[in-house]
Order: C-alpha cells, then structure tokens, then sequence
C-alpha cells in the first residue's frame, strides 16, 4: 500500500504537469479530485504558448489523459487507503512552460523518473494485485518515456540529466537503457532526491512533502 501511494503521489505530479501545461487548469479545477482530495494547492507552471499547433500537441494530450486516468486507475485501486493530493510547485525547476522545447526537456525528466520509480518499487510490492497495477502503468509508463525521447531528439532539445545514473536522450541514447540494454531503477529515497531537489523531507516540486508512509530519504 505504502508503495502505491508513492507512485500515487509522482502521478498527482505529471498530471497535474500535463493538465496545467496544456489546459492551464489543475486537477481541482478539471474536477479530476475535489478540494476535498488534496492538502495542499498547485501552483506554479502555465500553460505552454502556440502548444496545439505544434508537432508534439498530440503527444501531449496522450499524456494528459493517460497521466490522469493513472490518478483514477491509482485511487480506485487503493480505496479509501488512497493518500491525498500534496502541495505541488510545478515551477520547482524554473522551466517547462515557456515553450514546446522547455516542456518537452521537463517532460523527458518527469518520463524516464516514473519509469524507474516503478521498476525499482516492484520488489518491495508484496501484494499481487497491487505488483499487477504497478506493472499495468510502468508499462504505460515506458511508452510514454520513448514517445518523449525521441521527440526531445528529433527536436534538438537537450533534457539535462537529474542525477548521476540519468542518461539523456541523444542520438546515441535514443533510449534511457544502460549498457546492458536494461531500464535503469531508483530506490524510492533516490526518486524523492531528485522530486524533492536534495531535501531529505520536502522541497522542490513537493514543498510540503508528499503523503503517504513513504515522504522521507
């Protein structure tokens, strides 16, 4: 359960993300959760400039309903167990939204973080109906992780690495495996490092923390 409502938490984080970047609306707003569902507002972040008439506006919408759908998909799996939205600063980074190039470099980081979140939370899943459900969305996950890859590379964009196992999107890296053609995994400490930007209980893009029996490296 813990695990789930960690991964419930970094779903809050890309749906939010998406739904603010493409609609300009938070998932308060969208009518996704009520006030009720949340601790604290989202802020930060807008929607990005001239979006729907570039290339990746499709792409994007994908992600937007897909992210969001995982929030439900999470919620309802867990029951009244699910943990509540936490405050979220969608601006923790300082880019993102000012244009398609700068989402498509904070989508990539958001992209390849869940895919290892879940990879290196599956063996601490006990539950066999919950592993199913964290394997149903890493799958989902990993698609989303090369769609994103691959326009960051065909448009030039330079996604920076959060943290020393990261490996960009390049032409050489087409996609975030290591050298033996393997998905990378993070620890659930070493995902709250790069969401929470190196503080050990809050900050970065969850200035509160995140909710749940898992918010501490």
């Amino acid at each position: 359960m813990d695990i789930l409502n960690f991964a419930l938490n970094l779903e809050y984080l890309e749906a939010e993300f998406y739904a603010v970047s493409t609609y300009g609306s938070t998932l308060v707003k969208l009518g996704v959760i009520s006030a009720d569902d949340e601790t604290g507002p989202t802020t930060g972040g807008s929607r990005v400039p001239k979006f729907s008439a570039s290339p990746p506006a499709g792409v994007a919408s994908a992600l937007r309903n897909d992210e969001i759908d995982h929030v439900k998909y999470l919620r309802s799996a867990l029951g009244s167990s699910a943990a509540k939205k936490p405050a979220i600063n969608l601006n923790a980074l300082g880019y993102g939204y000012s244009s398609v190039s700068s989402w498509l470099k904070l989508a990539r980081q958001f992209e390849d973080v869940g895919v290892s979140a879940y990879l290196g939370a599956a063996p601490l899943i006990s539950s066999s109906a919950y592993l199913a459900a964290a394997a149903a969305i890493l799958s989902a996950e990993a698609m989303h992780s090369g769609a994103i890859r691959w326009e960051c590379v065909g448009n030039g964009v330079s996604s920076p690495a959060v943290d020393s196992i990261d490996i960009p999107p390049t032409r050489q890296a087409i996609f975030d495996l290591n050298t033996k053609a393997l998905a990378i995994p993070r620890t659930p400490s070493q995902v709250l490092n790069i969401v929470y930007a190196g503080g050990r209980s809050m900050g970065g893009f969850f200035p509160n923390g995140m909710n749940g029996g898992i918010t501490t490296q």
